[in-house]
């Protein structure tokens, strides 16, 4: 028996992790520079989760969606103090697909509009509705077709189409939505926003770009959703990356660090938006709001906030950064680095295209889990809240040492 391969993967077993840290089954280390895929923002082994995993299994795991439980009280609680005041009604699930799917079905129901706004590159989800939506699921013909979709340019300033100095204040890239917004006939049910884009390596919008984008939904009587399946819980040096932009969402995704590499996710909106999908929207799944899920989250937020998390993403990114832009300068082998907190994207320059998949592979062979994109020329890293200085400059030193020897 095999592994199905619906997606490509090294062929190297992960037995255990420690901090930053994972080990093969032939004792090879390796610094993990992904957390996984973008979760374990505790890093593996994080002695406070593993006590309160193992607590609560042993006390209660799952009583399906029609009890609450107290672990969900404490969840609500914990986040309650970190989300703006006018979000106050939560739903917990497993996975960021899920929770985007419920926020699309959300504001379908209570607006009675079908039109989603997206950008360009977006990822939302592998749920089917989700990917349809998505960069990934453009040209899958499996999929079914969207036609309620409305695709926006992504903000890529840095290639801006209408040449604007940067920073542009007037955004030219949204004049197509201004004038839908203008149109009486077009309705649309929300926009999903994405903070930082990660799946086109790492784009980040410009100052003012997002409460832009607030106003002009507004416009539509549509609702904002903070898409921060990737980018909330800290990874961008803020609680979540709405706060950038000065805006509060009508609904906020979350997913990833919230369950720090367990399947934890939520929907958070207002009591506006439940009581206009009253009457018109059921949700029930099998593990919505399971005391499991509920009671890690409450202790992965616990720990982000006593260990100051949150202040170190900010604080280490901008190390990280300033370091990558050295070193930029100094090999001319990097196009640009782009980033927010300890989310960032290093695109490689044009000589060194070809021979991404190669640094990559010797990234790993010295022990480094990156992640590549040929498609975008740029390598992306979301480490683990927790990791330290030491072991980023170890990252450096080897990846500089790598781009010398490939521009020889």
């Amino acid at each position: 028996m095999q592994t199905w391969r619906t997606n490509p993967f090294e062929d190297i077993v992960l037995t255990h992790g420690e901090g930053c840290v994972v080990w093969d089954k032939k004792g090879r280390s390796y610094l993990d520079l992904l957390s996984g895929c973008w979760c374990s923002v505790l890093g593996h082994s994080h002695p406070r989760l593993l006590d309160v995993v193992g607590k609560q299994v042993s006390k209660l795991i799952h009583v399906g969606p029609a009890f609450r439980s107290e672990e969900v009280e404490a969840a609500l609680h914990k986040i309650e103090g970190i989300v703006p005041p006018s979000l106050e009604r939560t739903v917990f699930l497993n996975t960021g697909s899920e929770a985007v799917e419920l926020a699309i079905k959300m504001a379908r129901a209570a607006t009675g509009a079908d039109a989603i706004i997206a950008s360009e590159g977006g990822y939302y989800g592998a749920t089917t509705y989700a990917l349809s939506l998505s960069e990934a699921g453009r040209n899958s013909s499996w999929l079914p077709s969207v036609e309620s979709m409305v695709r926006i340019p992504a903000p890529l300033c840095r290639n801006c189409p209408h040449n604007m100095p940067q920073p542009c204040k007037e955004f030219p890239c949204l004049n197509e939505l201004r004038d839908l917004c203008r149109s009486k006939t077009f309705k649309a049910a929300a926009i999903l926003y994405e903070p930082a884009l990660a799946y086109p390596g790492i784009i980040v919008p410009p100052e003012g770009y997002g409460a832009h984008l607030k106003e002009l939904v507004q416009e539509l009587d549509a609702f904002f959703i903070a898409e921060e399946v990737t980018t909330g819980v800290g990874r961008t040096g803020r609680w979540f990356g709405f706060e950038h932009d000065g805006i509060v969402p009508d609904i906020l995704v979350l997913g990833k660090a919230l369950g720090a590499g367990l399947p934890v996710a939520a929907v958070i909106t207002t009591q506006d938006v439940e009581e206009r999908c009253r009457n018109r929207l059921i949700h029930v799944q099998s593990h919505q709001n399971d005391p499991f899920s509920a009671a890690v989250a409450e202790v992965v937020i616990s720990v982000i906030e006593e260990e100051e998390l949150v202040h170190r993403a900010a604080t280490l990114g901008k190390y990280l950064v300033n370091r990558l832009r050295e070193l930029q300068s100094k090999l001319h082998s990097i196009s640009e680095i782009r980033g927010r907190g300890l989310m960032i994207g290093i695109e490689l320059a044009r000589e060194l295209v070809s021979k991404g998949p190669e640094i990559s592979r010797r990234l790993l062979d010295a022990g480094f889990i990156t992640g590549y994109q040929a498609r975008n020329a740029t390598f992306r890293l979301f480490p683990p809240y927790v990791i330290e200085r030491k072991q980023l400059d170890e990252f450096l030193g080897a990846f500089e040492e790598i781009l010398h020897s490939e521009t020889r």
